[in-house]
């Protein structure tokens, strides 16, 4: 009966058929051969299970690195002395400086700046409550924007606002890693703690942000401007963070506070800036580039396994070739034409680089997903990786397999019916 159905299916789907044939034969040649098909598929699991592993842990630090950058706020443009990855002569990191009081002023007035934060970077080398006592601190001097600017609010208490920072007022906002640290058992709000000797009250504590490029983004607090050292504008260094009016006019806004700060600096036309405005895709694109290097590594990693893998299966099929050398002349014999043989030897081939391919799958997702499970990086499988490596590995068979082919499809039939 399944002699009958096998001829019906031949007759009435030729190809289908063929291609059945050919891959059931590759299968039972792994079978038959264990070893020899696993030593020969060897380089095609590894260079494919590297692509699936190390695609995965990169999807996963891009997903992780994006949703970090996400945490800095949403459409912040940032005013620093030095742009992330720009590279400085020593002339030019002497002539790149800070903020001014003055250019604060003027640049939180622009049209198109819906919110500025100043950031002043104080050096507090001791915070204390009672016995608690913590060191190693972000201490930033601030206004009342910045919680607007960075998407970033208090989740016990109250932010800075307008008059703290007019009046200097000593009271001041911590973030959870320094509540936790000075209040193990104590609500912080109300509470004064001391900066280097100096009185301030606790009015806030901001909700939990996480880590950013495994710094804890919790482990600082605020207090208003000039809060802490006297507002003078000659000793004064600051950056600032900035919210634009509407995340459409990012650009148009960028452009803006560049050329209000250029003119606050009276930087002539040809000159470079004294200065770097730039936005959160900066650090998205310096980070595409460092994975950049990643995945040519993994490329030149898989390729050689690919390669080995591919040369292993030429070398099986050839010496299939010669054994079933008989068993092509029959089928010539029976009417069999050339490109039959063809197919029949490169399928065989892509079955052995594809059962490769898969196994190499299987073993990088597993991989992946005990790397996700088990340790500090994230790792995300990707569908499509997973389909470029599994096509790859039938590419593998196709090229490498294409000789052995040729060289049976080419068999004289008389002569291989004579073959011994």
């Amino acid at each position: 009966m399944s002699g009958r159905l096998s001829f019906m299916i031949a007759k009435r789907f030729p190809l289908l058929f063929g291609v059945t044939e050919a891959i059931g034969q590759g299968f039972a040649g792994i079978r038959a051969y264990k070893l020899r098909a696993g030593l020969t598929i060897l380089g095609v699991v590894m260079g494919i299970m590297t692509v699936t592993g190390m695609s995965s842990i990169v999807a996963g630090l891009n997903a992780s690195m994006a949703s970090q950058i996400e945490a800095l706020g949403s459409s912040v443009i940032f005013i620093r002395p030095q742009a992330p990855g720009e590279h400085l002569t020593g002339e030019e990191g002497r002539r790149r400086k800070g903020l001014s009081l003055d250019e604060v002023a003027k640049l939180s007035a622009l049209p198109l700046v819906k919110a500025f934060s100043p950031l002043e970077l104080l050096r507090i080398d001791t915070i204390k409550y009672g016995a608690q006592k913590i060191q190693d601190t972000t201490v930033i001097g601030t206004s009342q924007d910045y919680e607007t600017v960075h998407d970033h609010f208090v989740a016990r208490g109250r932010f800075l606002n307008a008059g703290d920072v007019e009046r200097g007022s000593s009271v001041v906002v911590l973030g959870g890693d320094v509540a936790d640290a000075l209040f193990p058992f104590l609500e912080p709000v109300d509470k004064e703690i001391t900066l280097d000797g100096r009185r301030f009250r606790v009015v806030g504590v901001l909700e939990r942000k996480g880590k950013f490029l495994g710094q804890s983004r919790d482990n600082f607090l605020l207090i208003p401007l000039g809060s802490f050292q006297k507002k003078d504008a000659r000793f004064n260094f600051m950056v600032a963070d900035i919210k634009p009016i509407s995340p459409a006019r990012l650009d148009d806004t960028v452009e803006q506070v560049r050329e209000g700060l250029r003119r606050a600096r009276k930087i002539r036309y040809l000159d470079k800036d004294t200065f770097a405005v730039f936005t959160q895709d900066t650090f998205v694109d310096l980070y595409r580039q460092l994975t950049g290097g990643i995945y040519l590594v993994m490329i030149a990693i898989s390729s050689i396994g690919l390669v080995v893998g591919g040369v292993g299966v030429m070398n099986i099929m050839l010496v299939s070739v010669t054994e079933r050398t008989r068993e092509i002349g029959v089928r010539k014999a029976l009417g069999a034409r050339k490109r039959d043989i063809l197919w029949q030897f490169l399928t065989e081939a892509m079955t052995l680089t594809g059962a490769g391919g898969l196994l190499g799958i299987a073993i990088g997702g597993l991989a992946a997903t005990l790397i996700n499970t088990f340790s500090p990086f994230p790792a995300v499988l990707q569908p499509t990786w997973i389909a470029v490596a599994f096509f790859t590995s039938l590419g593998v068979g196709l090229g490498f397999g294409l000789w052995p082919a040729w060289k049976a499809a080419s068999l004289d039939p008389i002569e291989a019916l004579r073959y011994e």
